[in-house]
């Protein structure tokens, strides 16, 4: 079932039957994961962690392990470990099972639309797609942090390092087109595209709202 579709009634309805699926997607760090718990917390969700689940297939105990196993891009193990990575996502984000008798949030990852069409597809298909936007302002703010410190992502082929080039330079040049990237693709991959910073702080019932607003009369 196609949820581009649904109106506001049918999102109503999805509530009180409790069969509503949101999947929040975004950048890293824009609120998915307290959205999540808010409406775990607040509003009586499942909250399905991706990342939780990827880290318990991949045998490791912290996200600190995780980043450390997968490395920068220029690491000699990047592309084999980067495709083993994405392979644990797709297996822990495309779920058999949706019939908990309580309505469902995805907590999805930064890379989720790095993933097969197949996969993708699924999420649209079986869950309403909330698009947490950071927006292009944003971008610098986190190209700052990530030089500041900086941490593994999935870059699906958007680093090269050109001849003449240092690892950093590479790193400096890329980024940013990585990022840019990923906000196109977010916004193309969601049902419903809203400002993060028009949930920030809001409850679980309030960010509900803020939703159904999105949504068609």
């Amino acid at each position: 079932m196609e949820l581009a579709l649904l109106t506001q009634s049918e999102f109503d309805a999805h509530i009180a039957n409790k069969t509503l699926r949101l999947a929040f997607i975004g950048m890293s760090n824009v609120g998915k994961s307290y959205r999540s718990k808010m409406l775990c917390n607040e509003s009586g969700f499942d909250w399905y962690q991706v990342d939780k689940e990827i880290l318990k297939s991949l045998g490791f105990s912290s996200m600190e392990e995780e980043s450390k196993w997968l490395g920068l891009p220029h690491s000699v193990t990047y592309q084999e470990r980067e495709r083993a990575y994405l392979d644990a996502e797709a297996k822990h984000t495309k779920l058999d099972f949706l019939t908990s008798g309580k309505n469902l949030v995805f907590d999805t990852t930064g890379s989720v639309p790095y993933l097969q069409s197949p996969t993708t597809t699924w999420l649209k298909e079986h869950c309403l797609v909330v698009h947490l936007d950071a927006g292009e302002q944003s971008i610098a703010l986190m190209i700052k942090r990530f030089f500041e410190q900086p941490k593994p992502v999935i870059w699906n082929g958007l680093y090269e390092r050109r001849q003449g080039e240092t690892e950093k330079e590479a790193l400096e040049r890329c980024y940013p087109v990585l990022l840019a990237d990923r906000l196109k693709k977010y916004r193309a991959m969601a049902h419903v595209n809203i400002k993060a910073e028009d949930l920030y702080d809001k409850s679980g019932d309030e960010t509900l709202r803020i939703i159904r607003s999105h949504l068609t009369v």
